[in-house]
Parts: structure tokens; sequence; C-alpha cells
């Protein structure tokens, strides 16, 4: 699938656009890109069109400049995307931090979702900020040292269970290699908390998504969002832990397919 790119401003910016319909954007999390999607599009650019972003400063356009990393300036990128593609709105799935921005957009520009679709939200409450930080440190410590492998594999392990990035295929390990950059970045953005500010979203159609196997806090973190918006469909994969678009891909995508049908009937 070929790859386009196009300036936001100043800014280089690829996605992968492919399909026709409904449109579905796709927002990778930490240390990934496009190619995190690499099951979902070829299926489900059969009822859609969908769109794969990389993040801003993610691969395969690392930059320069360090500034504007951030859930906001991410939300920001994709509102502009839209914009510049002529697509009023759009049904989004955010996976982990993905989701986050996915969050922030609806809530800054809501006219520009039609749906959301949260894959194990990277979002917080208060009390579990202090353990966040503190594997994320040790993990940049790590690759600062030239130990790269290890720093990825404790950021991996500790969001998906313990040896997963030992089992994954060599292009997810490429794809984490060629984004550990970004873990620099991330270090200094602030965390997406859940708070009142998220009850805005209650008439949104709403998708949660968990594995049965996604460590602390993923579970707690998809209860929370479940009482906070109790007309939200909640779906659990399993065998399945936090990459649960990659372990069960075809059960993924047809939850994904269907919460769309659902919305659009």
């Amino acid at each position: 699938m070929p790859l386009k790119e196009i300036l936001l401003g100043q800014t280089p910016y690829a996605y992968l656009d492919e399909g026709s319909g409904p449109v579905l954007l796709l927002i990778h999390g930490s240390l990934c890109d496009y190619r995190y999607w690499k099951w979902q599009i070829p299926e489900l650019m059969q009822h859609y069109r969908v769109i794969a972003p990389s993040l801003r400063h993610y691969a395969p356009i690392p930059l320069d400049n360090k500034e504007g990393f951030s859930f906001t300036q991410h939300a920001q990128d994709i509102a502009d995307l839209l914009s510049i593609l002529n697509i009023e709105s759009a049904h989004i799935l955010g996976h982990s931090r993905g989701a986050a921005v996915a969050l922030d957009l609806a809530l800054r520009f809501p006219q520009s979702v039609s749906s959301l679709i949260l894959a194990d939200p990277g979002v917080r409450n208060p009390n579990q900020l202090q353990e966040s930080v503190e594997f994320k440190k040790e993990a940049l410590r790590l690759i600062d040292s030239g130990e790269i492998d290890a720093g990825l594999t404790l950021f991996i392990d500790t969001v998906s269970g313990e040896g997963t990035f030992k089992r994954m295929v060599r292009w997810f390990k490429e794809m984490v290699r060629e984004n550990a950059h970004t873990l620099y970045l991330q270090r200094y953005e602030p965390p997406f908390l859940i708070n009142e500010q998220l009850l805005q979203l209650a008439k949104l159609p709403i998708s949660l998504i968990g594995g049965s196997a996604s460590p602390h806090p993923f579970p707690e973190i998809n209860t929370a969002l479940a009482q906070l918006w109790p007309h939200a469909q909640c779906h659990t994969l399993a065998p399945a832990s936090h990459g649960m678009n990659l372990a069960l891909p075809h059960e993924f995508n047809h939850i994904v397919h269907e919460h769309i049908q659902q919305v659009n009937r």
C-alpha cells in the first residue's frame, strides 16, 4: 500500500489512505506508527475508507525539531489532515496513547468525530501517575546507555505482559526500534487524566476494547470509563493482551465493523 505524504504547515506528515466508504481513522500508540495497523487495514478497507497516519515525530519521518510532541498537537494534526482531505467527520479508533489523542480530538474538534473506538486507552486516574512515570524513566535510562532492546523490552513488557517483546515478530521489533527516540519526547508530556471533562462525550457513540490479559492499569481504566459512559459498548478479547488487534485481528476487526455499522444504522 503506497504511503502518502503532505505538509501540515511546514511539517511533513505521512499516512495511508485506502478503500472507500465511511471514513475510519486509526491512531497508533507509543513506539508505533502506521505499520501497527498491519492486520486492520487490508480487511477494513473492504468496507471503509481507512486512514492511518504516523503521528508527528514517528517513523517514517523522525523530525529534527523536538517541539510539538503532545496529545494536543497530535490531535490538531489529525484535525488538519481531515480538513485538507475534505473529510467532515470520521470514526476514530485509538490504541493506548493513541486513544488519548482520540479523546483530545473529540473534546476539541467534536464536529470531526462521528464515533470513538478506544482500545486499552492510555489515560490515567491521578493515583496511577507515579507508577507510570517510574518504568518509563528506567526504560529511557537503558536506551540512553545503549541497551536499546533492554529498554524497549521493559516498556513493551510492562504494558503488554512479561515476554511480549521477545515473542514479537521481526517487523514489530523493527518498528519500535525506529521509534525508540519518541520516548525521550514523551517523557515531558503531561498525562491525559480521567476527569469530568469526558462527560462532554456522553452522547457520542463509544466502544471500549480490552484484552483479557491486559496488565494493570488498563482493565481499571476501561472500567472507570465504562462507569463514566454507561452507554458505551464494552468488549474483552480473549486470549489477548494490550496488543489485542495483533493477537486476534479478525475478532478485533469484527468489533470495529459492528461498531460502525450500528452507528450508521
